[in-house]
């Protein structure tokens, strides 16, 4: 049995990130992961950093969104000059392109909020737009530049994260799913068990994703998965290296030189994970109505991935009434770019119980019987 000051259950982008942060402050981190490649929903994403995207009105989780997409920049350069290693992280923007009367009113509501927000946003001239996008449907009607809006090659920095929390003296054990947690008392410790193995820590952070709320020993937390399924297209070859987004939840993300991510469906399906045949019809009928000039590209992979959903559609971040048990979890599909920001704030909430940031609308006793 190992004993170290903190155990993070769960290897995904918002675990590894939690752990590098505690690392850097001193405590020994020990981060157990139930898959072997660990970064379940993380890897499966496709790395939007797009605050506007994520909410229609001002408050803390906008505020968090907006504070995450500002950390990230100066996240990817201390992570690339610890490992050594590279992350695609660009910062174009979105596109968001509309065909019909309601993408046209979402527009409109995106430049009123963004002028309200203090975000950069400017009608797209067709030209540029064409340029830009060469296989863009004729069918658009108006086009929006979101220059606050990045994007992330989310397996790379995963990748990055893990070694960047290795170098900083992080264990991470894959293949350990967590069985048991135990509170020791009067230690006050947590004693976490799984097959063949044990470790005992002052303090546990619960941020096991989709699985958050199925962890036998704690509160019973409403976090349920959501499936998101994905694309890959290659042969596509645009000066365009952002996103480009169009409707409530469809988008078309750049992955290499001429690689093309196209997400997402939105499955209440529970924890199947396979991919399906109208999942795909959905993903390639978006990228046909918006793509016209696509008709020759490669479909290169569909894959699927859970992301934990919460009732109001918020993270759940904060400590678990009387335990030693900080939850960073329910991020939906936020994880990506919530993870700078999370990783700060848990750190925060490691070494005291007052923090700068307001996290109360995200604080787990929001629901009742936690």
């Amino acid at each position: 049995m190992t004993h170290p000051d903190i155990l993070v259950i769960g290897g995904g982008i918002i675990g590894l990130g939690a752990a590098r942060e505690l690392a850097l402050l001193g405590y020994r981190v020990e981060v157990v992961e139930r898959l072997a490649a660990g970064a379940e929903a993380s890897m499966a994403a496709a790395g939007m950093i797009s605050p506007l995207d994520e909410t229609s009105t001002p408050g803390p989780f906008f505020d968090a969104c907006r504070d995450s997409r500002d950390l990230w920049g100066p996240w990817v350069a201390a992570l690339e000059e610890e490992t050594g290693m590279s992350i695609d992280y660009d910062t174009s923007g979105a596109l968001l392109v509309a065909v019909d009367d309601e993408e046209e009113a979402a527009l409109d509501r995106t430049l009123r909020l963004a002028g309200e927000l203090g975000e950069e946003a400017e009608e797209v001239e067709g030209h540029a737009l064409r340029h830009w996008v060469p296989d863009i449907t004729p069918e658009v009607r108006r086009a929006l530049h979101l220059s606050g809006d990045h994007r992330v090659d989310n397996v790379q920095a995963c990748a990055v994260l893990a070694r960047a929390a290795q170098g900083r003296g992080v264990l991470i054990h894959h293949d350990s799913e967590v069985e048991l947690v135990e509170i020791r008392q009067p230690e006050g410790t947590v004693l976490v068990s799984g097959h063949h193995w044990r470790k005992e820590a002052a303090l546990v952070v619960l941020a096991a994703g989709a699985w958050s709320g199925r962890i036998p020993g704690l509160p019973v937390l409403p976090v349920r998965p959501v499936r998101g399924q994905m694309l890959l297209l290659g042969g596509v070859d645009w000066p365009w290296n952002g996103s480009v987004r169009a409707g409530a939840r469809h988008y078309a993300v750049r992955r290499g030189a001429t690689g093309l991510l196209v997400g997402s469906t939105q499955d209440e399906a529970g924890f199947d994970k396979h991919t399906s045949l109208g999942g795909l019809e959905e993903l390639l009928g978006f990228a046909r109505r918006s793509f016209a000039g696509l008709g020759g590209a490669r479909v290169e992979a569909f894959w699927a991935g859970l992301r934990p959903g919460t009732p109001d559609g918020l993270p759940i971040l904060g400590r678990l009434p009387g335990l030693p048990v900080l939850v960073a979890t329910g991020h939906f599909r936020n994880g990506i770019l919530l993870a700078p920001w999370t990783a700060r704030e848990i750190a925060r909430l490691a070494t005291s119980d007052t923090v700068d940031t307001d996290l109360a609308p995200f604080s787990p006793t929001r629901f009742a019987g936690v």
